[in-house]
């Protein structure tokens, strides 16, 4: 039976898709850093390391526990902000190796197996801030335009092997720093979308369940954005 991988896994949206994948009943591999306690409930239920992409020993240890894997959902990230010369060294490093660098050397690390079954679910969780981008996320935005880029090429070279590779790009969504802006902010944040609502980290997640389904199985290369209908940025 095929293991789902979903890095990330201790924020909210990547709890959000945890709980949802869970539903599979296949083995799960739950990835964090920062927050490593969010995922105590899950201990009985799933394998839970702690790595941190920014440091090589630790993202090459976790390659080598990712035996099986039929399922790489990719919600790890670094959401540094900060206008472009603004930017520190140490900011755009970290931002590169887990937003890009990991990314791809986990792809690269499980490809080979998903073509030997003739079977795979690669998704990445990138941002709509790929296509629209505001003042201050412009290294984080390009972080997530490679996300899509890259995502796209494994579709394109892999898709005949039985690998299908797409992206989330979710917007207003109430969690992480969106939901801390809430405080101060709630209306303004709200009108970015035409529902004139923020979404959940479930409505994520449902995305995320649907493209691991039988019922997406013509959908590759492609991004779903989950934004309410996003309508303000370049």
């Amino acid at each position: 039976m095929g293991k789902i991988v979903i890095t990330g896994a201790s924020s909210e949206i990547g709890s959000a898709i945890s709980e949802k994948m869970a539903e599979f009943n296949k083995p799960l591999l739950l990835q964090c850093f920062s927050n490593s306690d969010a995922l105590s409930d899950w201990a009985n239920r799933a394998e839970v390391i702690a790595a941190d992409f920014t440091k090589e020993n630790e993202l090459n240890d976790f390659i080598k526990r990712l035996n099986d894997v039929e399922v790489l959902i990719y919600a790890a990230a670094v959401t540094e902000a900060g206008l472009i010369p603004q930017i520190d060294e140490d900011s755009l490093e970290r931002t590169i190796k887990v937003n890009i660098s990991a990314y791809t050397k986990i792809c690269q690390a499980i490809i080979p197996h998903m073509c030997s079954m003739r079977r795979g679910i690669i998704i990445g969780v990138s941002s709509i801030s790929a296509k629209r981008v505001f003042k201050g996320q412009g290294i984080y935005a390009g972080s997530k335009a490679y996300m899509e880029a890259f995502t796209k090429a494994i579709a394109y070279e892999y898709g005949k092997k039985g690998i299908r590779a797409n992206c989330i790009a979710p917007g207003s969504i109430e969690a992480g720093a969106l939901k801390r802006l809430n405080s101060f902010g709630m209306e303004e944040i709200k009108q970015i979308n035409a529902l004139n609502k923020m979404g959940s980290p479930m409505d994520v997640a449902e995305v995320v369940h649907f493209l691991c389904s039988p019922a997406s199985s013509f959908i590759n290369g492609t991004v779903i954005d989950i934004t309410g209908g996003h309508l303000l940025g370049v």
